[in-house]
């Protein structure tokens, strides 16, 4: 951690392996970062995306906290990942995408204006350097960043920021997984 805070200039606040989580993941997570913090001075964990089961941020209740007072717990919020516009399509599905990246722009333009039309929702693209960034596909990722940037209210993003706004926003709220006022 002192590596990443070096290197970065600060601490990670959220985390994503993309591996295989448990349930047991979230608390796990939130332990580890707990002790780091009591140890270290690291920042406590802001969020996770150890979750691909909706589209918009939520709070879980944590099994190391269960017998605090319910003032002290603090709980997990889950930002969650989102495989349909990894760029990783490009490698694990090659038949899927041009290798101009065409297709892989329609793709995120489609997916866009289902969630627009929708409204409130959160698209995730994740993007790999190795990937994206060879130069037909990273025009692809611009012309799509062009296109998103002339639609009303959208918000491009990070993760963190992300989770900071859900947090003022939509604190957690006993007994309510999207929070409350």
């Amino acid at each position: 951690m002192g590596d990443c805070r070096r290197r970065r200039g600060s601490s990670p606040l959220g985390v994503y392996f993309g591996r295989r989580s448990t349930p047991n993941t979230p608390g796990a997570l939130a332990e580890i970062f707990k002790e780091m913090h009591a140890e270290h001075g690291t920042p406590k964990l802001l969020y996770s995306s150890e979750c691909y089961n909706d589209g918009v941020p939520y709070w879980v209740d944590l099994p190391c906290e269960q017998d605090l007072p319910e003032s002290e717990r603090e709980r997990m919020l889950l930002v969650p990942y989102n495989y349909d516009c990894n760029d990783g399509k490009f490698h694990m599905a090659p038949e899927f995408m041009s290798s101009a990246g065409q297709t892989y722009e329609d793709c995120l333009k489609s997916t866009f204006d289902c969630l627009y039309r929708k409204g409130g929702k959160m698209m995730n693209i994740p993007l790999h350097s190795r990937i994206t960034g060879k130069a037909g596909r990273c025009e692809a990722l611009r012309r799509f960043c062009e296109y998103v940037s002339q639609k009303e209210g959208v918000w491009v993003t990070t993760r963190r920021d992300i989770a900071n706004h859900y947090r003022t926003t939509f604190p957690y709220k006993p007994g309510s997984a999207r929070g409350g006022q």
